[in-house]
């Protein structure tokens, strides 16, 4: 009964609210056994909201639409869950809502979508209650890009090249309103009210009531495939809420009825290229896949003839750029859906059902001509509103077909042609239109092929490193597409830059597919290395070129192709962009309107790279510099790393954070067993110097609290923790908490240390070599901090940079080296002690072995790290470092020795002066042992 395909399933002890879609089972569950319990008074007023707001909504349609379709109650049947795919529309077309959204329509309509939330069915055959969500949202404004526009649409590619756009580019004027109403089988009439809000273009909020009618079509086919109809407001006009009629247009998406299959099979000629076969399991996939790709038009002849483009004559309208939406496909191979055309780049749901700008289209892949053979049908609309629109004869028609074989001239995912079925002197003849896709977001097509056909010139390009330290170097083996995708750097000779993406294609035959596809575990890569490591490539390059004025402000693709030689690193490729305007396309054919003279030489860094080693090379052009398409040299640059390097280098910072956590907790250790040495000898407690105690616990304190800190204002590693999972984040916590506890243990050391040396009478003389201690460690701080200073200094006039790769704001800047002097104090820990010991001329073993030799090699370990570190690893990536990090160290080769033998040097004094005496390596024969009278305390 229900043709539609809503059919009615056996009755289920359900029972439905008419306009809420909530089950009364469930109401009565979540409101009613609450109020039980309630006053009587505040149910009273419950159930009367509840009624004048259900009585004002009946009101509510009643007024307006009963006279479509007349209301009636729920019934206790259900629906089969697929009805409801027969009303969700994904998209449509409004106009009329300048007023509303804000906007101008001619240039860019408003669209719509209506989402379904509730389908539940009635006790009159074939009416059905509806509540669903409709949504509009205007077209937002346009910029010129090269002589046409291109929309606020996110659907661009993400490394794509684009200009600078204002902010208010992306803002769209948005109204979302919830509504309720009844659709009818018989006249497949819909009416719904309700009331929403929104935002203009300008921003201006919004809240309005209002009426939509729909009317569905009772059979779909291609002739009556449009569901039309209106928005009316049900405010008071004059009010500031109030609407003019809004009319709108969508594509119907289910229960399609074929009936141009015949027309497609006589009609669809095999063209001479070679094109790709579609197995049937993934047929569907790729044909939908359509959706996703825009096409540009190429005419054959002059447009300024009236037989020019499908929509001529007389409508002055010639298209450069083609999409399909909504293309539903069936296991047969049997495809319908709608093509949009516009002169602006990019997608646009606005632009894409407009009447006279659209085709309505049906038909079948072709299993033995490898192609897709589709009738296709203009929409007209003879009057004001949307209502008017009608499909006229379906004498268009579209062949597609996915080619075998790319090149660097044609690189399309598919092309195609549209033509006329009519004969030249027959109203509605236009001259054949070619198009061919300009996106990849299809995948990889099985058996596609790639014709390199500019080996030879990009071999004589090339100039070969055979000096030895060439030789030694190791470069990527061509086994990855990800080793060869990099972002760079380019600057012409008057010094302007801009950013470029080199994006390979292609290594031998394997094309990689997908040019923006994040999981390239997926990919099926098999190259063939020859035994001279020499191996065809190809990439899209996408930059800024430079006009004749020398300013960068021209979005180019250049299609290259080339060898790459695996024992240099050395690509060498020859380019083509397309350099035509869409006005002389018309009268050249595609290869005439590109320029093939371009000459690009790179260098890749190798994977064991060195200081200095980065991605550089050159975009040159060899056309005479007073040719109109000369471009002037680009000079490349880039500092991207490998993925083997990426992959090293996380490795390498999980190993760090390991290290730091076992520094931290032997430190820890090392901390407790003093204290529990202590405990059994408190006597000694009295010959620590409180210096060496106190730089100990600022050695914790400080990068404790600049920790805390970090957490407040965004982390300069956020980078490092999206390479690694993330869960570095949760480790760094951890860190902290184990820093925490070291510096605590610290802390409690001091504390018993000067609470012994102050309770005790006898304890002046060790006061005064404390102070005298002070006296000789603080000028010594103070002229190392001045040297740093110089260095410092130094360093940033002469702009020499020890590591360039690995460059950083807060190694250049005065703080950076006061930190790194204050870790070198640091790591000198032991010295406070041994001066102390000198003027005191204690022989107390106050100082446990396991304290000041495990402390001694848990600082000297990162520079030893560190030597390890700059030979076997390259860490490319800035704020990568987590243990012996060279912003809050000196670390290089000379450091790497003098630190830990300093440190070996310090503990091994203290070694012998808790042995022999403190004063026993001094020359000085002033300085003599004391005794002192020492009370013993007690630790608690």
């Amino acid at each position: 009964m229900f043709n539609v395909g809503i059919p009615v399933l056996p009755a289920r002890p359900r029972y439905f609210h008419p306009l809420f879609a909530l089950p009364v089972s469930s109401m009565a569950t979540t409101c009613f056994s609450p109020l039980s319990r309630a006053s009587p008074l505040s149910v009273i007023v419950l159930l009367l909201l509840l009624c004048s707001f259900t009585t004002s909504s009946d009101v509510l349609y009643s007024e307006h639409c009963s006279s479509v379709v007349s209301e009636s109650a729920v019934s206790d049947d259900a629906l089969d869950p697929s009805a409801s795919a027969h009303f969700q529309l994904s998209s449509g077309v409004v106009f009329g809502a300048d007023a509303l959204l804000g906007g101008n329509s001619s240039v860019l309509p408003a669209y719509f979508f209506f989402r379904l939330r509730s389908l539940l069915p009635t006790q009159t055959l074939g009416v059905v209650q509806i509540a669903a969500t409709l949504i509009l949202r205007s077209g937002g404004s346009s910029v010129p890009v090269r002589g046409r526009h291109v929309l606020g649409s996110s659907d661009v590619h993400f490394h794509q090249v684009r200009p600078r756009l204002p902010r208010t580019f992306f803002q769209r004027g948005m109204v979302s309103l919830d509504l309720t109403g009844v659709w009818s089988e018989a006249s497949g009439k819909l009416c719904m009210v309700g009331n929403g809000r929104g935002r203009s273009l300008e921003g201006n909020n919004l809240q309005v009531s209002a009426l939509l009618k729909l009317d569905y079509p009772k059979v779909v086919n291609i002739t009556s495939s449009l569901i039309k109809g209106s928005l009316q407001s049900l405010d008071a006009s004059g009010s500031l809420n109030h609407f003019d009629q809004v009319s709108v247009l969508a594509y119907a998406p289910e229960k399609y009825e074929y009936t141009q299959i015949s027309h497609a099979k006589n009609s669809c000629n095999r063209v001479n290229d070679e094109s790709l076969g579609l197995q049937s399991h993934s047929l569907c996939y790729y044909l939908r896949s359509l959706s996703r790709v825009r096409f540009e038009l190429d005419y054959e002849k002059n447009c300024s003839t009236s037989s020019c483009g499908p929509f001529a004559p007389g409508s002055r309208f010639t298209p450069h750029t083609m999409s399909f939406h909504q293309t539903q496909c069936s296991d047969d191979g049997l495809v319908h859906a709608y093509v949009g055309f516009s002169n602006y780049d990019g997608f646009s749901l606005g632009t894409s059902l407009i009447p006279g700008k659209v085709l309505v289209s049906e038909g079948f892949w072709d299993p033995v001509k490898h192609q897709l053979c589709l009738v296709a049908c203009r929409i007209q609309n003879s009057g004001h509103l949307l209502e008017d629109s009608t499909v006229d004869a379906c004498t268009i028609r579209i062949c597609l077909w996915f080619p075998a074989v790319w090149s660097i001239e044609n690189r399309s995912i598919s092309v195609g042609q549209i033509w006329s079925n009519n004969n030249e002197k027959i109203s509605g003849y236009f001259d054949p239109v070619s198009f061919w896709s300009i996106d990849n977001y299809m995948g990889s097509l099985p058996g596609l092929n790639y014709n390199y056909t500019r080996l030879e010139l990009a071999r004589k390009s090339c100039v070969s490193d055979s000096s030895k330290s060439a030789r030694k170097k190791k470069y990527p083996d061509g086994k990855s597409f990800r080793d060869f995708r990099f972002d760079a750097s380019a600057r012409n000779s008057q010094g302007n830059s801009t950013w470029c993406y080199f994006n390979p294609v292609s290594i031998g035959q394997t094309i990689y597919g997908n040019m923006f596809v994040q999981n390239e575990e997926s990919l099926p890569v098999s190259v063939n290395v020859e035994s001279y490591s020499l191996q065809n490539i190809s990439y899209e390059i996408q930059l800024m070129l430079s006009n004749s004025s020398f300013s960068m402000n021209k979005a180019e693709k250049i299609s290259a192709e080339g060898i790459y030689n695996a024992h240099t690193g050395l690509l060498c490729l020859v380019g083509c962009r397309v350099v035509a305007p869409l006005a002389a396309k018309q009268q050249m054919k595609r290869h005439e309107t590109m320029d093939c003279e371009i000459i690009i030489n790179i260098q890749l860094a190798p994977l064991n790279r060195r200081e200095g080693d980065k991605i550089h090379g050159t975009i040159r052009s060899t056309r005479d510099n007073k040719d109109p398409l000369f471009i002037e040299p680009l000079d490349i640059t880039s500092s991207t790393i490998y993925i083997e390097q990426a992959t090293q280098s996380i490795w390498r910072m999980d190993v760090e954070l390991i290290m730091v956590m076992v520094s931290l907790t032997s430190s820890c250790i090392f901390v407790g067993l003093q204290l529990f040495h202590v405990k059994k000898k408190p006597e000694v407690l009295p010959s620590i110097s409180i210096i060496m105690l106190v730089i100990l616990t600022l050695g914790y304190m400080i990068p404790l609290v600049l920790n805390f800190q970090a957490l407040f204002r965004p982390s300069s590693n956020q980078n490092v923790f999206l390479w690694s999972g993330g869960w570095l984040e949760v480790n760094e916590v951890i860190v902290r908490v184990v820093t925490m506890i070291a510096f605590l243990l610290q802390f409690r050391f001091l504390q018993l240390s000067w609470t012994a040396r102050s309770s005790n009478e006898g304890t002046s003389g060790l006061w005064l070599a404390e102070k005298n201690t002070i006296k000789t460690c603080l000028p010594l701080y103070l002229v190392g901090g001045l040297i740093a200073w110089l260095v410092h200094t130094i360093y940033s006039q002469s702009r020499v940079r020890r590591r360039p790769l690995y460059a950083n704001q807060l190694q250049d800047s005065l703080w950076g080296s006061l930190i790194s002097y204050a870790s070198l104090i640091l790591d000198g820990f032991l010295l406070p002690q041994v001066i102390f010991n000198v003027f005191s001329g204690s022989k107390e073993k106050a100082l446990a072995p396991s304290f000041y030799v495990g402390n001694t090699v848990v600082r000297g370990l990162p520079h030893a790290y560190d030597a390890y570190r700059s030979r076997y690893y390259v860490p490319p990536l800035n704020s990568s470092y987590i243990y012996a990090s060279p912003y809050e160290g000196f670390y290089s080769m000379a450091w790497d020795i003098i630190v830990p033998c300093g440190g070996i040097l310090l503990a091994l004094l203290v070694f012998l002066q808790q042995r022999y005496g403190g004063c026993f390596i001094s020359p000085s024969k002033n300085i003599e042992p004391r005794t002192y009278e020492l009370v013993p305390v007690v630790v608690s």
